[in-house]
């Protein structure tokens, strides 16, 4: 009995002194403005509530610190977990902090139980989440699903659109050329431009020739049009680094940092995370606090966090 007590001292000892010692390692590696984000992200984390809990949450996963992350979201899945549409976001974050296949799975197919529901008001929060998670649900509702593509809700047709690009390589292949056609062709439809650029950063697979024609569009896309930074956003993130129009675009973009609307600073903020240099971080890192145009202090809280990520992000690459 005596050696068993002194066995898990040990391993106590031991555990806590690798907890210890790795926390000295982050701290000594990692520059001030790295130290900063990573303060910001796990205080929105721990001070804020729903969906900008969510973007904090996703920004640590993705920057590669997910401590205290899967901890704090199964918490809020046992307080809120059947409060639609934040269920989704709760589901989302704990997806990507599953620690194997089998944990995963099991939020995931709540997600898509949801969108196969014909009746849940939060199938857009679904779906959407679908194509960000890279998950098809034609295979399980093959009638719901294609009649939800030809529906009319346009934001709903849309993110299914997105979401379905990932039943087949093939159709992953084809989606980048549709998504830009649906662009090209929306006239002055904002969402039906809004949403595929959206997508397009994140799915990207332009050739150059089709790239050409999204720079185009969206330098030329007016000023005030709130479709405006999604598109800059997708031609910046998916620009070969010798374009000559890349710095047009990135000059344009960097606009953003003085927007009114939350959204359009995290936009800018999210290609930056994707694409973006050293030479951006000042203008991150003045994000943090020098938001006086946004309206809320949550507002202010989900932009300094996206910020934040695109700061690690950026580091992490140049490291």
């Amino acid at each position: 009995m005596k050696h068993s007590i002194t066995t898990l001292t040990v391993l106590f000892l031991s555990i806590m002194l690798n907890a210890c010692t790795s926390k000295k390692t982050e701290s000594t590696d990692l520059s001030e403005n790295e130290q900063q984000s990573l303060t910001i992200l796990r205080d929105v984390l721990s001070g804020q509530s729903e969906w900008v809990k969510v973007h904090a949450a996703e920004y640590l996963l993705w920057s590669g610190y997910p401590e205290g992350v899967k901890e704090t979201f199964l918490e809020e899945e046992k307080r809120s977990g059947t409060k639609p549409p934040y269920r989704i976001g709760i589901w989302r974050v704990l997806a990507q902090a599953a620690t194997g296949e089998t944990e995963k799975k099991a939020f995931t197919d709540k997600i898509k139980a949801v969108f196969l529901d014909s009746t849940a008001t939060d199938r857009t929060h679904a779906v959407e989440t679908l194509a960000k998670l890279r998950i098809s649900p034609l295979a399980d509702d093959q009638p719901l699903t294609k009649k939800t593509l030809n529906g009319p809700v346009s934001p709903l047709s849309l993110y299914t659109l997105w979401s379905v690009a990932f039943t087949t390589q093939d159709s992953l292949r084809k989606a980048p050329a549709k998504l830009l056609e649906m662009i090209l062709n929306a006239g002055d439809d904002v969402t039906f431009k809004t949403i595929p650029a959206y997508a397009l950063r994140q799915i990207k697979g332009l050739s150059d020739q089709e790239w050409e024609q999204l720079a185009d569009a969206a330098l030329a896309e007016p000023a005030a049009s709130p479709a405006r930074v999604y598109m800059l956003s997708a031609a910046f993130t998916t620009a070969s680094a010798g374009s000559p129009k890349r710095e047009q675009i990135h000059a344009e973009l960097l606009k953003y940092k003085n927007a009114t609307s939350k959204g359009d600073v995290a936009e800018m903020a999210a290609a930056l995370a994707d694409s973006g240099s050293e030479d951006d971080i000042p203008l991150l890192v003045s994000l943090f606090k020098d938001t006086a145009q946004l309206s809320s202090e949550a507002d202010k809280a989900d932009v300094a966090a996206s910020a934040a990520h695109a700061v690690l992000r950026i580091m992490k690459r140049n490291r």
